[in-house]
């Protein structure tokens, strides 16, 4: 990416949006070059239309332009600021010039009707639409001297059922193309894989038509919501029933990547660098989300930079913004998690001038808090399964999938531990060498060769914490007769439910408890019979509302399994859903309980004594550490990160550099309270975020030599 800066702070300019009477491309471009940003995205061809914003050959220019090349302005101004250009295009959205002389270009549901939004049809990549994409997305690369490019919306928002996709998929696959969903069956799978693999083929096709036109481009592409569903009765919430109906009533409650046919760890290998939208208000996710997000795309796309366009406004699309508080804590655990920092401006001839003076502030704060080369610590792994999102999950993913995972991240960070969520897809060596504990959330539709990692890994002395149904369920979703983690775990799991009710997590004597422990819980889980695992704790379901529980029959609920040097795990219930869904707090002391059964015992690094809303991330970088901590305190309830007092993390000696000091980034006071293996540093007052660096003697000598 020898064109775009190391540490990219972004903007979109949105023409679709602006008043083009009234846009000064130089004033803005000047406007946010003196606020920090160092890289510009334009609209190159928009969403409202397909139309272009300069003098194109092939595709319609913005009725308003008149044949003025205002794209080539914003370029020519940008790099006469130093800032890094970016044409935007977008694969998805086309006006009448394209969908009126040729109706079967138009995306369809698979009752036949067209996919709109506005004035706008949805076009299929499988059309002569996608060879326009690729021809233009050429025509743009070869013509400006762009550093990058974004190709927006690459998807099949639809079923998508034109007479092109039944075309092509009885040439790839001499079946006709499904037009319902039989979930479980190895022809749906075929059906899902194969509108996956469209998109992803389409990509690379644009990728490589923009990089022979102009080497050296670094290009990415739109990858929406990764850890998210459709989210339908949430959007007709928030819109008052109002929707524009864009979701085809098939994909409700459906993981949002299958309804895109979006597959990020297949499309990355097209990409130089990863772009993911993660509105967290937009599909009801916590603040924190977003990072979590930018954590597994790092993972999905094997190290490569991660480009977040982030909330500025309050809502896409609106011109209120967030607070200055929760602007600087989302861009904080953004580059905590790895990423760097993209904000659209919508309407860019009324953007605001406060809420950017904010971020010129907020960017420079944050300038060098991660250097570049930077590598990550992170001692908790989370397993992040496209494939039980996608085939397990189905439409129902939310319940049966996303809450456990999203809400094992919650405890994660609530516990104070440092992490970073995995990709299936993409899991490597290094991935198992960094971990001390492995975390797998309901993770059904486990492929059979991650299972056999995670058993080499337990094997050689890692810990497995496994819950719900876990290696239960085959690559189209349908049952398997035996986990695939059946041995690892020492149990073997339903095919029986149990449904706890108001129900109880009981200790048997090896857990170290009190006689007569109850531990509440909720939701149903698997019939638990040990083969060669130990119980810890048992599960006695309860239905009594107005009397004490009766003394109903127990069963295993949570066991442990010695296998090899390791330690595999297993919790019946969906820990993460405990948290995310019922809110049931006591989740944080069943993940103790948890690792205490697996003989964990300290961490590396984690948080000492750490408000339960406050993130910890950790990256080395020339022997020296940079311990991000991020805020959240108050902010889903009040709009505002409340400051809290002293936060503790411990070190433990083997990570200490030599001759070890600490600086708080923001200026706050340290202490350090040596123990005989740790140390325990802490920062007196934390706000929005506080970035401690723990430095040795070299830097030591060299900030001398600098003074």
């Amino acid at each position: 990416m020898s064109g775009l800066p190391s540490a990219i702070r972004a903007v979109t300019l949105e023409l679709t949006q602006a008043r083009l009477d009234r846009f000064d491309p130089h004033a803005t471009v000047d406007f946010l070059a003196d606020r920090g940003v160092n890289t510009i995205v334009c609209f190159a061809i928009g969403y409202g239309g397909g139309e272009a914003y300069y003098p194109s050959s092939l595709a319609p220019e913005h009725p308003a332009l008149q044949s003025r090349d205002l794209f080539g302005e914003v370029c020519a101004r940008a790099a006469g600021r130093g800032l890094a250009l970016i044409a935007y295009v977008n694969a998805l959205f086309a006006g009448p010039e394209f969908y009126e002389p040729h109706p079967d270009w138009v995306q369809r549901w698979a009752d036949g009707r067209e996919s709109t939004q506005t004035g706008a049809k949805m076009l299929c990549p499988n059309s002569p639409y996608g060879e326009h994409i690729v021809a233009v997305s050429a025509e743009i690369a070869e013509r400006y001297p762009i550093a990058g490019f974004y190709l927006d919306e690459p998807s099949l928002q639809s079923w998508c059922a034109c007479a092109w996709c039944q075309a092509r998929y009885a040439r790839d696959t001499g079946s006709d193309l499904p037009l319902a969903i039989e979930r479980g069956t190895p022809e749906f799978a075929r059906f899902l894989s194969w509108r996956e693999g469209v998109v992803s083929g389409f990509v690379d096709a644009v990728a490589s038509a923009v990089r022979a036109a102009r080497p050296g481009v670094a290009f990415f592409a739109q990858h929406a919501f990764p850890m998210a569903s459709t989210a339908q009765p949430h959007l007709r919430h928030l819109y008052w029933g109002q929707t524009a109906g864009r979701t085809p009533p098939q994909w409700e409650g459906w993981y949002r990547p299958a309804f895109y046919g979006q597959d990020i760890a297949r499309i990355a290998g097209s990409l130089d660098l990863v772009g993911i939208e993660p509105w967290r208000r937009f599909v009801a996710q916590p603040p924190w989300w977003p990072g979590a997000c930018v954590s597994y795309a790092r993972a999905a796309g094997q190290g490569k930079p991660v480009l977040p366009l982030m909330e500025y406004p309050h809502f896409p699309w609106g011109l209120a913004r967030l607070s200055n508080s929760e602007l600087a804590v989302n861009c904080a655990d953004v580059i905590a998690n790895g990423g760097d920092l993209w904000f659209p401006m919508y309407a860019p001839d009324a953007a605001d001038r406060e809420g950017w003076d904010a971020l010129r502030t907020i960017f420079a704060d944050l300038d060098g808090v991660r250097p570049a080369g930077a590598q990550q610590i992170a001692p908790v792994g989370i397993l992040f399964s496209r494939q039980s999102a996608e085939r397990y999950g189905a439409n129902d993913v939310e319940e049966r999938y996303l809450d456990d995972v999203i809400g094992t991240i919650q405890v994660t960070r609530e516990l104070g531990f440092p992490y970073c969520v995995l990709s299936e897809d993409a899991l490597t060596d290094a991935d198992f060498d960094a971990m001390s504990v492995l975390l797998a959330p309901s993770a059904a539709a486990m492929r059979p060769e991650t299972a056999a990692r995670i058993e080499q890994w337990v094997t050689a002395g890692g810990v497995l914490i496994a819950g719900g149904w876990v290696g239960t369920h085959d690559e189209t979703g349908a049952p398997r007769a035996e986990s695939l983690l059946e041995n690892l775990l020492g149990v073997r799991l339903g095919p029986e439910v149990l449904h706890t009710g108001l129900g109880y997590l009981i200790p048997r004597e090896v857990a170290g408890l009190p006689v007569g422990t109850r531990i509440p819980v909720r939701d149903e889980q698997p019939v638990v019979a040990p083969t060669t695992a130990e119980p810890v704790f048992d599960v006695m379901p309860s239905w009594e509302l107005f009397a004490p529980p009766a003394d109903a029959a127990a069963n295993p609920s949570i066991t442990r399994n010695r296998v090899g040097a390791g330690m595999a795990v297993y919790c019946g219930i969906q820990l993460g859903r405990l948290r995310r869904r019922f809110e049931l707090f006591e989740a944080r002391r069943i993940m103790r309980h948890l690792l205490a059964a697996g003989g964990v015992g300290d961490l590396p690094i984690a948080g000492h004594e750490l408000a339960p809303e406050v993130g910890l991330h950790v990256w080395r970088v020339d022997g020296a550490l940079h311990i991000m901590l991020v805020n959240f305190s108050s902010l889903e309830m009040t709009g505002q990160a409340a400051a809290v007092g002293p936060q503790s993390v411990r070190l433990d000696r083997a990570l200490l550099p030599k001759g070890a000091a600490i600086a708080s980034r923001r200026g706050r006071r340290i202490r350090s309270d040596p123990r005989d293996d740790a140390l325990i540093v802490t920062v007196e007052e934390l706000d929005e975020w506080d970035c401690l660096i723990v430095f040795g003697q070299t830097r030591q000598a060299h900030d001398a030599g600098q003074g």
